[in-house]
């Protein structure tokens, strides 16, 4: 009934068995025992009145924020001491797997209820025992661990308490991998690794991006904006940062092992490689098309990962682990050059944990995607992929999150509504944007004939998480003293300076040398920004 009077009311919000609504704990951690429900992801529902309350606060008047206060984020904006991540408590090759399962889960249910006695207020985060048992496995049989972290907002993607758990706890290497730098200008990245290294300075970074497209010079910018609004069709898949990935792997690869993998035939391997590769706009579908040869998961993992699985000694493991939608598995097929595991732009879709060989000593780990305790808004969180749009209760908060910073209705070229009282001076909410992309879409309610702003506030995430809609955000200090771009100024214009030598010593006659282009980072350092 409910569902006939309002269009938009969400089906999967239902009452509880009592009658009334659910609570935003109403759904606690328990541990799966169906085989099908084993690796899903769970995480708290919003009640009937959350929804209403964030549904009338989308329709009020946005309040816009700066590029300083809304498009920059730090590690203190996204975690908080208080909060860690669970790890696997000590046990002995001697324990049977019962007795190991169940200090595990009283551990786990422990970590539960000290989190949600914290005074920090934590946002979504992976509850089942089951799928942080896949990371434990992941890091326990990896040499190298990668951390995969999308460019657009990499402080998030980034929990110290991982850092920690590999870099201390495991004492193993770690890479953290830069993913997606094609979505962002060249700035953006830049002063992102220049920021890690300053917070981490024994981290090693490197980029890495599947696709070659136009770059942006200005990520900020609405004309910019509109131009990433239309994706090409057809895309060139390039793989040539593989090689700079392995190079990374290569430098902190322990020395007993340096020898298993030539490294420098890998990489000469993937030197000047692209290929052209038609891209799949549809929904949960593949990414990358149909796989050729599909990896299966580890049909021994869940008996062998209990009674530890040892390092090899034959095989140099890279495990890639981060959260869902980073690109882990499209990285491997980047890799091997070929779909060996599906992608999707559904949180989740990778289940298990899967080893995939690229050199007969040199193999991949594939972890499912979880999601890690932070303290960011759930808004945020949705915008960032780590929920499955598909499945959110209430969109319309997470497109005025979107707006407050991003000047959307521009980016989609939206007009107001036909009865506006003063079209030129309308002022946009988060309801009104999706109203209008509706009626732009034709996106309309089967009864009624109304515009369908719950499609249309989906259809807006989806654009997002795709990269249509940028949302970027950028270190401390980015917007206001340009001290990144300072810095790098001053790399790019030694880089220049020392290529411009190389090229006139190589040169055999004497015809007037070109004059080097100078990038926006040296105009800036000249103007003493």
């Amino acid at each position: 009934q409910a569902a006939r009077e309002d269009p938009e009311w969400d089906f999967r919000q239902r009452p509880n068995e009592e009658g009334g609504p659910q609570t935003a704990h109403a759904q606690t951690a328990k541990p799966a025992t169906d085989g099908r429900n084993k690796l899903t992801s769970q995480f708290d529902k919003l009640s009937r009145v959350e929804i209403e309350d964030n549904k009338k606060r989308s329709m009020q008047p946005l309040h816009r924020l700066s590029p300083e206060d809304g498009l920059t984020m730090s590690f203190d904006d996204a975690y908080s001491a208080d909060v860690d991540i669970p790890v696997r408590p000590e046990w002995t090759y001697g324990e049977s797997k019962s007795v190991v399962e169940g200090r595990e889960a009283a551990y786990f249910n422990s970590w539960l209820e000290r989190l949600r006695a914290s005074d920090e207020e934590v946002s979504l985060y992976e509850k089942n025992l089951e799928v942080w048992r896949q990371l434990w496995r992941v890091v326990e049989i990896s040499d190298i661990l990668l951390l995969i972290v999308d460019v657009r907002h990499p402080v998030l993607h980034f929990p110290p308490s991982l850092y920690r758990y590999i870099t201390e706890t495991t004492g193993k290497p770690l890479v953290v991998v830069l993913n997606k730098t094609d979505l962002v200008a060249e700035n953006t990245v830049q002063a992102w690794m220049h920021y890690f290294k300053q917070r981490f300075p024994a981290v090693v970074l490197t980029r890495f991006c599947c696709y070659r497209d136009e770059a942006l010079v200005d990520d900020t910018a609405v004309a910019s904006m509109k131009m990433r609004r239309q994706r090409p069709r057809r895309r060139t898949h390039d793989s040539r940062l593989v090689g700079d990935l392995f190079a990374a792997c290569r430098s902190v690869c322990e020395t007993d092992k340096l020898g298993l993998v030539g490294w420098e035939d890998l990489i000469a391997r993937y030197t000047d490689k692209v290929e052209e590769e038609e891209d799949s706009d549809s929904g949960d579908e593949s990414s990358d098309g149909e796989p050729d040869e599909p990896v299966a998961p580890n049909e021994d993992a869940d008996e062998e990962a209990h009674h530890g699985e040892r390092v090899s000694s034959k095989y140099v493991t890279l495990g890639l682990v981060g959260h869902p939608n980073v690109g882990k598995s499209t990285i491997i097929n980047s890799i091997v050059r070929r779909t060996v595991v599906s992608t999707s732009r559904t949180p989740g879709h990778t289940k298990h944990f899967q080893t995939i060989h690229v050199t007969p000593t040199l193999r991949l780990c594939d972890c499912p995607g979880l999601v890690f305790p932070c303290v960011v808004g759930r808004p945020m969180q949705v915008l960032a992929g780590l929920y499955n749009i598909a499945q959110v209760q209430e969109p319309y908060t997470s497109v005025q999150y979107l707006a407050e910073r991003v000047p959307v209705e521009r980016v989609l070229a939206l007009h107001p509504p036909a009865d506006a009282r003063d079209p030129e001076n309308f002022v946009w909410s988060a309801w009104a944007i999706c109203e209008a992309f509706a009626i732009d879409r034709g996106f309309y309610t089967s009864r009624g004939a109304r515009p369908d702003v719950y499609r249309a506030s989906l259809h807006i995430l989806r654009w997002v998480l795709d990269g249509r809609i940028l949302l970027s955000f950028k270190p401390p200090g980015f917007f206001r003293d340009f001290a990144y771009l300072k810095e790098l100024a001053k790399e790019e214009t030694q880089a220049s300076v020392r290529s411009s030598d190389s090229a006139s010593e190589s040169s055999d006659t004497e015809s007037k040398q070109p004059i080097a282009q100078k990038s926006m980072f040296a105009l800036l350092d000249e103007e003493n920004c």
